[in-house]
């Protein structure tokens, strides 16, 4: 009877190696990936933290770089030791612009934001000096006239004391002392038909453009950093 030759059991060294770094290659791979798409993640959770949406735009007084209209070198703040306007100091000072923007001016205010009638010089500039912005017109416009109330209120009735419907003496030279009045009034004989002044600052029109008097406000009202400009 014949012996049957047993056969060594083969050597499974190699495929189990084989098949360990296998293994490791889709291991190392997934980790790879992994870490591709945390390092991506990362990245723009750090642009997302460094670049924030814009806050929204105030709506009170902002301050735009631009500086709107012809700058006039100051003439100072003479007039605080006079009281009567028809001193000569006061009624034949030579203003450097039309309205005038600086200078001669004398400590008093008046009671109403919109006025009927022109406001004196030396009441204009202490106005200005003070910070408050204003917009004057030369002619029989209603358009115009009424236009430029319509803005002026829109800025004036932000202070308007809660409860009330309209402004006090008291409230408007409140507002004035602040710097936060809007005025307008006519101002006969200019060379234009509207004219928007603020301290050292004036800008001409000849109609009647919103966007540039909003502008305009926007850049000075309230501003007494270039008083002595």
């Amino acid at each position: 009877m014949s012996k049957r030759i047993q056969q060594a059991p083969a050597d499974q060294t190699g495929r189990i190696v084989t098949i360990a770094l296998g293994v490791l290659v889709i291991v190392g791979l997934i980790t790879l990936v992994a870490l591709s798409f945390t390092h991506q993640s990362g990245q723009t959770a750090a642009n997302a933290t460094a670049t924030p949406s814009p806050s929204p735009t105030p709506t009170s007084l902002p301050r735009p770089r631009a500086t709107p209209g012809i700058h006039y070198k100051s003439q100072g703040h003479a007039g605080h030791d006079k009281k009567d306007p028809t001193d000569p100091a006061v009624a034949n000072y030579p203003y450097n612009s039309d309205p005038p923007t600086s200078g001669m001016h004398l400590e008093q205010f008046v009671p109403t934001l919109l006025n009927a009638s022109p406001l004196p010089k030396y009441i204009q500039v202490h106005l200005l000096e003070h910070g408050n912005v204003l917009l004057q017109y030369n002619c029989t416009c209603p358009e115009i006239s009424g236009g430029l109330s319509q803005i002026a209120t829109t800025y004036n009735n932000q202070q308007l004391p809660a409860g009330q419907s309209e402004f006090t003496a008291d409230d408007v030279q409140r507002i004035e002392e602040i710097g936060r009045g809007v005025f307008v009034a006519p101002y006969p004989g200019m060379k234009h038909k509207i004219a928007l002044t603020a301290w050292t600052r004036l800008e001409t029109l000849d109609s009647l453009d919103p966007s540039a008097v909003i502008t305009f406000i926007n850049a000075y009202l309230q501003n007494t950093e270039n008083l002595t400009q």
